[in-house]
């Protein structure tokens, strides 16, 4: 493998797109293979290997399994339940926050009652419960990322109040923060300006005029153009 390859590769690596140990090593036609396992017949002599990024998302295998099964039930990105759990509460079913959110996916208690949820440090009830809710947010948002995770984080209120994504900076920072861990960025802009009104006009000389501001002693019929 040349000093360039193994430049190349480590750079690639860094990015934090994978999700176990990667194993590099080249076979007996000189060509680079990249794997997560390494077959019993192969030496380790020649191979580098890369342990997981510290960027990567772990998940415990019995709630990848239960979250796939959720999301193909309820139609739901899979990535952004991963992303939620994990910014939430990093898979402990027994996370309790300030604020009196619980488990997985942090439901309160009035969450937890919309969804039927008896237990909420019972990670299945807790999981199906917090899909459910990002489902029916979704739908709501039109698919809307950022939208569903400010109702998530802040409350549903919270973005009918600013009519958009709540300026609170927790919620910013949580949204950027899954989205993140989805492979996704977000990039909040500041309040845009009111839209300017073109307005189109006759002047008595015949002459026609397209304008965002209207003289005062205009008169005649008057044309909104946007």
């Amino acid at each position: 493998m040349t000093h360039k390859t193994t430049v190349l590769l480590i750079a690639w690596l860094s990015t934090g797109s994978l999700f176990a140990a990667l194993i590099v090593r080249q076979d007996k036609n000189g060509h680079i293979v990249l794997t997560n396992t390494m077959d019993i017949e192969i030496s380790k002599k020649d191979t580098i290997i890369f342990p997981p990024s510290s960027y990567a998302t772990v998940i415990p295998a019995h709630y990848k399994e239960k979250i796939q099964s959720l999301t193909q039930k309820h139609d739901l990105r899979e990535d952004l339940v991963i992303a939620v759990a994990k910014a939430e509460s990093s898979f402990n079913p027994f996370a309790v926050s300030p604020k009196g959110a619980v488990g997985i996916m942090q439901l309160m208690k009035e969450t937890a009652r919309q969804y039927g949820v008896s237990n909420r440090y019972n990670a299945n009830e807790n999981l199906e419960a917090g899909v459910k809710h990002l489902k029916y947010l979704y739908k709501k948002y039109q698919n809307n990322i950022p939208l569903t995770l400010a109702a998530y984080n802040a409350g549903e209120e919270a973005v009918k109040k600013y009519n958009g994504v709540p300026q609170y900076t927790e919620t910013k920072q949580y949204i950027r923060r899954v989205m993140s861990l989805m492979g996704m960025s977000y990039t909040f802009s500041i309040t845009p300006r009111a839209k300017l009104k073109i307005y189109k006009y006759t002047t008595e000389s015949g002459k026609t005029i397209i304008t965002d501001t209207l003289p005062a002693d205009i008169t005649g019929n008057i044309e909104i153009l946007n």
